[in-house]
């Protein structure tokens, strides 16, 4: 790690506070002690989030798990109302129709891509339905939309990047440490030597995916004044852009697929004519 330019949580912290606002604001989060009790909150909410998602995927089919993180605008938008008295920017009955045919559409989407969809027969989804994990994922949108209408709540008046950054460094301190002493007492293998830097790609690479696409989401969250509701129904366009994604990989990756058919397009139609509707309406 000391030759990748340091532990990937340093390198991804220092590129969030690379700007002097960014490095004020994170000094003053991490010194303030009324702030140590925010962080350490935004920690539990995101490591229950992690936990019930591990939980939820052991048995359960995945277009179900797909379904329910899909329903993250329906919970943001109540979390916004509750917490930041944020209300819905269109009429309910609007929302309700556009949030109805993008979940459809980002269903369609999701259901493309799983490979050997074609095979599970509505049985299959019936006993997972009915006896799967999936209910443990039930929360995780929840916690998701939480999270941020928090951070966008209790530091409303500070960067972005650096609250963040120190999440980021709160996170460090707790799970490295933890991770350290499981994998000391539970004896762990340790990873090969031709194993180790596809570990450090993959940690870089993560870290850096996740600080990015927080920052850009608070930041979406503070232009809109905290309306959780309106940010995350772009969310259904998760689905879509992953796929997208997977189809320059795949020609590099063999074991990525990208499944271009009828449902893909008519799911993606779906999506981009609700999303359409209600931005336009929106606004």
């Amino acid at each position: 790690m000391h030759n990748a330019g340091g532990p990937p949580i340093c390198r991804a912290a220092s590129k969030l506070t690379a700007r002097r606002v960014s490095r004020h604001d994170f000094a003053i989060l991490l010194s303030a002690p009324r702030n140590w009790s925010k962080l350490a909150l935004l920690f539990v909410i995101g490591c229950s989030g992690l936990a019930l998602y591990n939980l939820g995927l052991r048995h359960a089919h995945p277009i179900i798990i797909a379904a329910i993180l899909n329903l993250s605008p329906f919970w943001a938008a109540l979390v916004a109302r509750v917490i930041s008295r944020k209300a819905i920017p269109i009429s309910p009955f609007l929302f309700c129709a556009c949030f109805l045919v993008a979940f459809v559409g980002a269903m369609l989407i999701a259901w493309s891509q799983i490979e050997d969809s074609s095979s599970a027969s509505p049985d299959e989804l019936l006993k997972s339905l009915l006896h799967g994990s999936w209910k443990y994922a039930t929360p995780i949108p929840i916690f998701f939309a939480l999270s941020g209408t928090l951070v966008g709540h209790w530091f409303r008046e500070l960067d972005e990047s650096a609250t963040m950054a120190a999440n980021f460094i709160v996170s460090a301190a707790v799970l490295i440490p933890g991770t350290l002493l499981a994998a000391y007492l539970w004896s762990v293998p340790a990873v090969p030597s031709d194993g180790k830097e596809a570990v450090l790609l993959l940690l870089i690479g993560t870290l850096s995916a996740a600080a990015a696409g927080r920052v850009f989401y608070q930041v979406a969250l503070t232009v809109t004044d905290n309306d959780n509701g309106f940010v995350t129904m772009f969310f259904l366009l998760v689905p879509a852009l992953s796929s997208l994604i997977s189809l320059p990989l795949s020609w590099w990756i063999p074991e990525l697929r990208f499944a271009a058919g009828p449902m893909f397009f008519g799911g993606l139609a779906l999506v981009a004519a609700s999303l359409f509707v209600f931005s336009s309406r929106s606004w």
